[in-house]
């Protein structure tokens, strides 16, 4: 082992995002383990023996993330610097959110929130699976269809529903 960073929490996927710099997905933690929350990190990994944690952004209580799990659904857009990562946060009334959030990442300015996206499904909250850019464009899918957002803030500009299993 070259070196160790002790953080609160933990990474469950690590993505490349410039020279010497990773952007992790995880957990927020407290130092007695508890989990917080969905939580997104800038790491420098310069020097390998010491490295470390620039900046870190919890993206919600109790909130979780597929990128944790399955590294297909996290999305690095080098030409903007923004990250794509699918949240669930079943928190209670406006704190809810299922859908995507659209994060700048930069060494020294940090993680900023540009935007967030979601899928409604009959009313139902539909989990983001994927996201791609397309023209210019964020293309974001989920079990209910196809969505396409404004790359800037993410927001929703067409959406073409799959059509009802059955």
């Amino acid at each position: 082992m070259a070196g160790e960073l002790k953080i609160p929490g933990y990474s469950a996927y690590l993505h490349p995002v410039g020279k010497d710099l990773l952007v992790g997905v995880g957990q927020d933690a407290t130092a007695e383990g508890r989990l917080l929350g969905t939580q997104v990190s800038l790491f420098d990994v310069s020097d390998p023996a010491k490295p470390a944690r620039l900046h870190q952004r919890t993206l919600g209580s109790a909130a979780s993330s597929a990128a944790e799990w399955d590294h297909h659904a996290f999305l690095w857009w080098a030409p903007a610097s923004l990250a794509v990562v699918p949240l669930e946060h079943w928190g209670d009334g406006s704190e809810a959110f299922v859908g995507a959030v659209g994060l700048a990442v930069d060494r020294t300015a940090g993680i900023a929130e540009v935007g967030r996206t979601s899928h409604r499904y009959d009313q139902w909250p539909a989990s983001v699976r994927r996201s791609l850019i397309v023209g210019g464009r964020l293309v974001t899918i989920s079990d209910a269809g196809i969505q396409q957002n404004s790359l800037s803030n993410l927001a929703a500009e067409d959406w073409l529903p799959f059509p009802a299993p059955g």
